[in-house]
């Protein structure tokens, strides 16, 4: 009795710490947690910008200016904005790969794989077409239905983003309620 009567000035406030220090420990795993996702929800919508922008190339290349004074100012800007795009696929290619989600890097080098078959095509083909000139051009339909492998894996490439940005929890629930019984 007297040696826990000793103590128990001590041992209250180390009860107290020890409580306050997992607090904080929780706290910081929380939001390292929450800031490791928003990282990863910007790389990703990064690297769905570049993969959508790419897909645009050949829509803008036919709506280019025909006017004969700017036609080399819009092959300049197209061409530099093409250019941009495939550097910031390259880039975000190297920087999911980098992040070590191997499922998400393999989608998107899926993905831009098939975007450089179907809308790199249709870009270098746009380059051989005269630029519209009327409204109803504007829509090409044909050039929409050529890239439609293109939007398949995109939306393949958009399910995988969905699940890897999930909360650990979330996660973990999804594979508890998929696990055979």
């Amino acid at each position: 009795m007297i040696a826990i009567a000793a103590f128990s000035p001590v041992v209250g406030p180390a009860i107290g710490a020890a409580l306050g220090l997992i607090g904080v420990l929780i706290g910081l795993w929380i939001n390292g947690d929450r800031t490791e996702r928003q990282r990863r929800r910007d790389l990703h919508s990064r690297a769905l910008a570049a993969a959508i922008a790419y897909g645009e190339m050949p829509f803008r290349i036919r709506r280019r200016r025909c006017e004969e004074e700017h036609q080399s100012s819009e092959r300049i800007r197209l061409s530099d904005a093409f250019s941009q795009v495939q550097a910031e696929l390259s880039t975000c290619a190297v920087l999911l790969a980098a992040d070590g989600d191997q499922a998400i890097s393999d989608a998107y080098n899926q993905l831009i794989s098939v975007a450089r078959e179907t809308a790199g095509a249709e870009a270098h083909q746009a380059w051989k077409e005269p630029a519209i000139k009327t409204d109803v051009e504007m829509n090409m339909a044909d050039v929409f239905q050529r890239l439609q492998g293109f939007r398949l894996e995109l939306k393949t490439f958009e399910g995988a983003l969905s699940h890897s940005t999930l909360p650990r929890r979330k996660k973990l629930w999804r594979a508890l309620r998929r696990s055979p019984r």
